[in-house]
């Protein structure tokens, strides 16, 4: 996982171009689906904590939760720069203390980073997310489900900031089609005012179907499905392009 060394080139090359529509979204779904009733949310595999200012601003206590040290020092240092009261916790999204992140009432992950080996340990992430969460809750998982079955799966974009700039190149690659697992390839070229640098990180991690989703939320016992949306709209419709939303509910 080279690439998540550097957080400043990772905060780059996967800002948030719309965060206030999104978190909007985050709200309604609460206003819509949640029985919780506090103000406090968990981002899971949270990076640089993209959303934390918009958080704040809506009132919300915000935590973080990252395996990465370096994504973790770059989140507090954003947190001091805001002057924003926020909580980091460094562990695995597979084997967390619930009570160091908890309670909260809201959680949710991003851009498919749900790093697990195998449906077992997802098992494990769902039994920790419900933990820490409120009954009643809302765990939002962003790109997890895969609706479609290796179309495609390269992306290649540029982003630039203060004389900065990074291209990232992503592409996913099939380890073993019986176990539905991958290599999440990141590559990014970065010209650092001048500097050039390539940065190279392969990460296994497991592919999630649909109807095999939907079958380990049930044999879980802890979440119940609330349904799928897609880019971050409750009017678009669920077709294989797009990212997809998928919101459970905390039993």
């Amino acid at each position: 996982m080279e690439a998540y060394r550097y957080p400043e080139y990772y905060d780059i090359v996967f800002a948030v171009d719309e965060v206030a529509r999104e978190v909007d979204f985050f709200e309604a779904a609460i206003a819509k689906f949640s029985r919780a009733v506090g103000r406090r949310v968990l981002e899971i595999a949270c990076g640089t904590a993209p959303y934390l200012a918009e958080w704040q601003r809506r009132g919300y206590g915000y935590c973080g939760l990252d395996l990465s040290p370096a994504m973790l020092e770059g989140a507090r240092a954003k947190a001091d720069r805001l002057g924003i009261a926020a909580d980091f916790v460094a562990a695995d999204m597979r084997d967390f203390d619930p009570e160091s992140v908890g309670p909260v009432d809201l959680a949710y992950v991003l851009l498919g980073s749900i790093y697990v080996g195998s449906n077992r340990e997802f098992l494990a992430h769902l039994n920790r997310v419900a933990e820490a969460l409120a009954p009643g809750g809302l765990y939002l998982l962003d790109s997890v489900v895969w609706f479609e079955i290796w179309s495609d799966y390269h992306r290649r974009w540029t982003r630039h900031r203060g004389g900065v700039s990074v291209r990232m190149t992503y592409r996913a690659e099939p380890i073993d089609p019986v176990a539905q697992t991958y290599n999440e390839y990141i590559t990014l070229d970065v010209d650092d005012h001048g500097t050039r640098h390539k940065i190279l990180s392969r990460t296994p991690t497991k592919i999630f179907f649909p109807q095999e989703f939907l079958c380990l939320v049930e044999l879980s016992g802890r979440f119940e499905f609330v349904g799928w949306f897609n880019d971050f709209s409750f009017d678009a419709p669920v077709t294989p392009k797009g990212r997809h939303i998928t919101i459970l509910r905390r039993r």
